[in-house]
This record gives structure tokens, sequence and C-alpha cells, in this order.
């Protein structure tokens, strides 16, 4: 399993509709967020692509400014 540290940021008006479509994300998980829009989220993949194809989804999110990595660890099963 892959695990990535992403860093997000939006508007902060767009804070709360942002966590709640992330956390409805069943391979991600928001853990820290900022009032000026800014969230900690990990995701879990299983493998480098699908991290990868995972991280460019939530950069496509709608009022997304940017998500980028932070963070990538591969846990041995």
């Amino acid at each position: 399993m892959n695990i990535s540290g992403i860093v997000m940021a939006c508007r902060p008006e767009d804070l709360a509709a942002t966590i709640a479509v992330v956390d409805g994300l069943a391979w991600a998980s928001v853990h820290h967020t900022e009032p000026a829009g800014r969230l900690v989220v990990t995701i879990e993949a299983a493998d480098v692509d699908e991290s990868i194809e995972r991280l460019k989804q939530l950069q496509g999110l709608p009022r997304v400014l940017m998500a980028e990595l932070a963070q990538y660890c591969v846990e041995a099963t």
C-alpha cells in the first residue's frame, strides 16, 4: 500500500465544501485544516501509478487552487 501526504489549498469560503468532497472519497482523509483554506490530506493507493492518478483527481476538484505531494510512503504488506 502507498500512502501519500498532500497539501491542498482553496479559498477560505470554499473550505467546508472542499472538506466534504475530499472526505467523501473512500481513499482520502482530511487530517488538518486552516481557516485560510489550507488542508492536509492523506491518500491511499495500491501503487505509484494509482497514487499519481488520485493526486491528479484532487488537483482537478472544483474550488481546489493547489494540491501538491508533500510525503510519499510505501508500506510493505
